[in-house]
């Protein structure tokens, strides 16, 4: 006779079949009931220390911004390509994401087109934007304030002791600051994004005009200027910020630096009146490209490169524009036929505004594009996804190759 299978009851109670799966006689039970036990209660600790760790995230204020960001990503697609700015007096604006960051003497807004996703109070005489990938930095040039966000919050805010020369802004949120410095000529403090100091180089000896961090975040070029009676120099300064010692510096001569920039780890450029150098942090020029007074017409970092513009003396031409690389190589030159009133580069296309209109260029300075509507903006606004955005007095309109009022260029 066939032996009847054993059917062995089982509880309903969640509690009485965890403890039973633990007395089981099969060693895998028993082990698998163990191990849901313990990571049970590891994601219970996870999610305990997530919250301690982020509670901002969940305040009023983020949960409203959080709202604020649906509804324009939402909104975003029946909005069309126009951001009226929400501030009052003129605007000083810089592409982020796929809106712009404003802000004016009262007040700092990110936008899209048809709604305002972050809004903070400024304050600010003077304020000044940079924005990378994931962050926006604002400073007060002449003031004393600084601030970070993301798009979802304020990261940082900053109140220095002197006022602000200027400022530049890090891949990774870190920033810097060039200050005037009380008992010394110039000093320049870089901040982590959560607003900690992590270094600060105050000098006697030397103005600080410009200051640039690397891709990674570990060094700091500082370009800048001594005077006395009868000579004037500039000098690039490299500075790792885990050490008190110079790493190298470089004389520009008797260029006065405009500005500085990384073009990747190891290598800057700075741009001066008389002149632009290209330099390693091991204190070499690798390349050095002069003009005369009052030649400089434009320029502008962007991705590993620099963008030169200065003036022309090749028949109709006003300006001619290169690109170059860390390694000095050069891409040109373009000739522009009209002067130029904005310029914008990302590293994989340059933007040129002129009284005509918008042009814009692939990095190998093929043309590509262009739309006259644009004529009478203040400035341009290159985004990810390769659109313009015209920039006025109270708006912003986004342009592309596929807008109406766009035409192809041919090469």
């Amino acid at each position: 006779m066939a032996e009847k299978p054993q059917i062995a009851p089982f509880s309903a109670e969640r509690r009485a079949r965890r403890r039973a799966a633990r007395r089981a006689a099969d060693k895998r039970l028993r082990t698998v009931a163990r191990l849901r036990h313990f990571f049970g209660w590891v994601t219970a600790a996870a999610f305990v220390l997530f919250w301690a760790a982020n509670m901002s995230l969940f305040s009023r204020d983020s949960l409203h911004q959080l709202g604020s960001i649906i509804t324009a990503g939402l909104a975003h697609a029946d909005a069309g390509t126009l951001i009226q700015y929400a501030t009052e007096n003129t605007a000083t604006v810089s592409a982020y994401a796929d809106g712009l960051a404003v802000a004016d003497s009262d007040v700092f807004n990110l936008q899209k087109p048809g709604a305002v996703q972050l809004t903070e109070p400024l304050g600010y005489s003077s304020p000044t934007l940079l924005s990378n990938e994931h962050y926006v930095f604002a400073y007060d040039r002449g003031g004393y304030s600084a601030m970070l966000t993301t798009s979802i919050s304020v990261t940082s805010k900053v109140t220095l002791e002197s006022p602000i020369i200027t400022g530049c802004l890090g891949q990774n949120g870190d920033y810097a600051l060039i200050t005037n410095e009380t008992g010394y000529k110039s000093a320049v403090t870089v901040f982590s994004a959560n607003g900690e100091q992590r270094f600060k180089w105050a000098t006697p000896d030397y103005y600080f005009e410009s200051a640039a961090l690397s891709p990674d975040g570990r060094r700091l070029a500082v370009a800048a200027f001594s005077q006395t009676e009868t000579e004037f120099e500039g000098t690039l300064f490299f500075r790792d910020l885990g050490s008190e010692e110079i790493s190298s510096q470089v004389s520009l001569g008797s260029t006065v630096p405009l500005a500085a920039g990384f073009l990747d780890g190891d290598t800057a450029a700075v741009v001066g009146d008389y002149g632009t150098f290209i330099v390693s942090r091991k204190g070499e020029t690798i390349k050095s490209i002069g003009y005369a007074a009052d030649d400089l017409d434009a320029y502008c970092f962007g991705e590993g490169s620099l963008v030169l513009g200065t003036h022309s003396y090749s028949g109709k031409a006003r300006t001619s524009l290169s690109i170059f690389d860390a390694e000095g190589a050069e891409t040109g030159p373009l000739l522009a036929a009209e002067d130029l009133q904005a310029i914008g580069y990302d590293g994989a296309r340059l933007a040129l505004l002129t009284a005509s209109g918008l042009r814009v260029y692939d990095s190998a300075l093929r043309p590509l594009w262009e739309n006259a509507s644009a004529a009478g903006a203040r400035a341009i606004l290159l985004n990810a996804d390769g659109s313009v955005w015209a920039a006025y007095s109270k708006q912003a309109d986004r342009l592309s190759a596929s807008s109406d009022t766009s035409e192809a260029l041919k090469s």
